[in-house]
């Protein structure tokens, strides 16, 4: 054996601590011992009891002590057997190393072991050496799993009978294991107290009162309070003492919010879930809960917030903020709400319903699936899929196209941990701190910022603010102390990931809930699950109502269109000041308000052919295309659109007649049915006059007239189709499309 050895010639645990040195979870060792890493330190009361048991001399011996083996010798002659050691502490540390039978042979080795010890290492680190390797009855090995096993305390918080109980175990492990033996035990400790006493250590009383402490009895159990994340970091850091961020407090309130969640919704067959808490000063995690420890609850030993998950609408404000930041749209622009068919994508809202065209704050305030599915086509997935991974999500492991539009609606998977990263990145790049990655053991190391403008980082969390809460919590406007919460919840297709994140200025919360086999469960959505862990936990943190508006950046103040979201035209009737960044130009001026003529009564649209130019009247108008305006003005009975041509003005109105589906240039597959027979083609048209009559004809041949529900359903077999629907003035839309089948 080298000496010193270059590593721990035996398993050790792996042993969590939280931020005040309180033990949370260790693991036993590989060879089934409760072994832990050897200490800092040992408490006064229990080094002394070792010394005085053991070895009272061991500062005064270079390894072996010559008056000790004398009187052994004597003592064992004169008794004709061996009734007395004169193994030092440091001869005990050798033959633990060395695991060999004890013969007057291996004595000798471990005499002269014990003296290049004595070369190598210092006293102390002897001593601490000894208290780790030590047997202590059973699989226990060494002082601090002795104290956990006996007393359920830390070494630091033994009594001076408890630490001389631990200090005698060593000498007969087996014979006087707690819980038998007692007798023998007792007889040994309290000699030990009586020679702790005689040496001045403790006073009379203190010696009565020890004598009189109970025994330790059967073991108990090593605490296991944060399981999850003592198995994940065994993979890495196995065999180690982790001195972990975790505050005490809050992971004692996180995990009984858990477990007391989990009992309603394992009601629903919903048995996991996962909650982590970050320090939005350092980074420092503060409580993480990898699952419910409900061993009858299945996937419960997953650590939940290392896997990657489905991300449903978590990701939604991270699209917002970089199409801000790279000066794609405002904050407030409209984009488009309707239904729509990307490919063989068709991306539906939660609601099911259509808005037209919202605005993309709003948007994001309600998580709408289709007008996100629109800014990121805009954005491009390729582009997102880049600044996804520049962000720190490691889970898209597939080409961008393998993603595509889904990426935004829960087509990409990501880890909570890393979710929490990202937004923790973009707080700390709001507040003007250099970047961190979030840590469970201090181990916060810089990281590079995260690459988008402050003010899109305080537009986006501003939104988040706006995010309707659950529960108790739906009112919260109404009260002063309520938290500013900027938030936002997800549900990814099938109802299989809950999530919930959000930060309040000082702690950031993330929530996962599902079932950690994938299963799916009917209702389950951020928004009633995940979302109220969030809104309860964040109450335990201190409340600060203006933190976002003191973190408001720098930025250039711009006329914006108050309609359109989009930088103000000089046809803008109503317009507002908003705070942007550096890349706003990009995103263009409205071109939703344009210039019409009308006539006098400033009802009907004219031109210089029809109508006398000194009476009409110039205005601007709000105009939305065609599909949008049909479904806005369904919400919006001020939208009036383009107004109608007067009567004798050749021309037609733009924007009056839309179809909505088909898509231009798309290609319908039309499957058999079980029946046997094949499926129609529905083809549905709008009208700005929800009462017009719109009359249908397609490949020019007329078939039919609609009122109130623009559709006609069609059998048609493979080839290219032109449907024109025409109003009774001559407003009309055309559009081609093509039928394949394998039929």
């Amino acid at each position: 054996m080298m000496i010193p050895p270059e590593k721990e010639p035996y398993p050790l645990s792996t042993v969590l601590n939280d931020r005040q040195g309180n033990l949370l979870s260790a693991s036993i060792a590989a060879d089934e011992q409760w072994r832990f890493p050897m200490p800092d330190s040992l408490p006064m009361k229990l080094r002394t009891s070792m010394l005085l048991f053991e070895d009272e001399y061991f500062f005064r011996h270079p390894g072996i002590n010559p008056l000790a083996i004398a009187r052994a010798t004597y003592q064992n002659m004169t008794a004709g057997r061996v009734v007395s050691g004169a193994s030092t502490i440091t001869m005990q540390v050798a033959r633990m190393m060395e695991q060999e039978n004890r013969t007057l042979v291996q004595k000798l080795m471990e005499m002269a072991m014990a003296v290049r010890l004595e070369l190598h290492w210092s006293k102390e680190d002897i001593l601490k050496r000894y208290a780790s390797m030590a047997p202590f009855g059973g699989n226990v090995v060494g002082v601090e799993a002795a104290s956990w096993r006996y007393f359920q305390r830390a070494p630091h918080l033994l009594s001076w009978a408890e630490s001389a109980a631990l200090a005698v175990l060593p000498n007969q492990p087996g014979d006087i294991y707690p819980g038998t033996g007692q007798d023998e035990l007792r007889r040994k400790r309290d000699f030990l107290l009586h020679k702790i006493h005689s040496r001045g250590h403790i006073g009379s009383l203190e010696l009565e009162l020890s004598l009189e402490e109970p025994l330790p009895g059967r073991p108990y159990d090593i605490p296991q309070k944060l399981p999850h994340l003592l198995t994940t970091l065994r993979e890495t850091h196995d065999g180690r003492h982790i001195h972990t961020s975790i505050d005490p407090f809050w992971q004692k309130r996180v995990t009984e919010v858990v477990e007391r969640k989990h009992q309603i919704l394992k009601g629903n067959g919903i048995d996991n879930l996962a909650v982590l808490a970050v320090d939005l000063d350092d980074g420092s995690v503060l409580s993480y809960v990898g699952n419910t420890s409900d061993p009858n609850a299945d996937g419960h030993q997953v650590d939940v917030i290392q896997k990657a998950r489905s991300s449903g609408s978590i990701l939604k404000p991270l699209l917002y903020s970089a199409a801000i930041s790279d000066g794609q749209i405002l904050p407030e622009t409209l984009l488009s709400d309707i239904p729509s068919f990307f490919g063989g994508y068709s991306p539906k809202n939660f609601s099911r319903g259509y808005q037209g065209m919202v605005n993309a704050k709003d948007a994001l305030t309600m998580s709408l699936n289709i007008p996100f599915a629109y800014l990121l086509k805009d954005y491009r997935y390729e582009r997102f899929h880049h600044k996804l991974s520049e962000m720190g999500i490691s889970t898209l492991n597939q080409p961008p196209g393998h993603y595509g539009l889904t990426m935004i609606l829960g087509g990409a998977e990501v880890k909570l941990w890393e979710l929490a990263q990202v937004y923790f990145s973009m707080y700390r790049k709001l507040a003007n701190e250099y970047n961190l990655s979030i840590s469970y053991d201090f181990t916060n190391d810089r990281i590079p910022d995260i690459d988008l403008e402050e003010i899109s980082i305080w537009h986006t969390f501003k939104a988040m603010m706006e995010l309707k809460r659950s529960g108790a919590d739906e009112h919260w406007q109404n009260f002063n102390s309520s938290q500013r919460l900027a938030w936002k919840t997800g549900t990814s297709f099938g109802f299989r990931d809950a999530w919930a994140v959000g930060l309040n200025g000082e702690v950031l919360i993330a929530v996962w809930v599902g079932n950690a086999d994938g299963e799916g469960r009917a209702g389950m959505t951020g928004a009633t699950t995940a979302g109220p862990i969030l809104n309860e936990l964040i109450r335990l943190s201190p409340n600060d109502s203006k933190w976002l508006s003191d973190l408001e950046p720098f930025s250039t103040s711009r006329d914006v269109c108050t309609a359109s979201g989009m930088l103000a035209s000089i046809h803008c009737p109503e317009t507002k000041i908003m705070k942007l960044g550096q890349k706003a130009e990009r995103s263009g001026i409205c071109k939703y308000h344009v210039p019409v003529w009308l006539d006098k009564t400033a009802t009907h649209q004219v031109n210089r052919d029809c109508y006398p130019s000194d009476i009409s009247i110039q205005q601007s108008a709000f105009i939305l295309p065609s599909t949008e305006g049909y479904y806005y003005s369904r919400l919006h009975s001020d939208y009036q659109g383009m107004p109608p041509l007067l009567e004798g003005c050749g021309g037609e109105s733009a924007g009056v007649v839309a179809i909505n589906y088909p898509q231009p240039g798309s290609k319908i597959f039309i499957p058999r049915e079980l029946a046997g027979s094949t499926s129609q083609v529905v083809i549905e048209a709008a009208h700005q006059d929800m009462s017009a009559e719109l009359f249908w004809h397609l490949n020019d041949e007329y078939i039919g007239s609609t009122q109130l529900d623009h559709k006609q359903s069609m059998s048609l077999p493979m080839g290219e189709y032109l449907v024109t629907v025409v109003d009774a003035k001559g407003n009309s839309s055309t559009r081609k499309f093509e039928v394949v089948s394998d039929l």
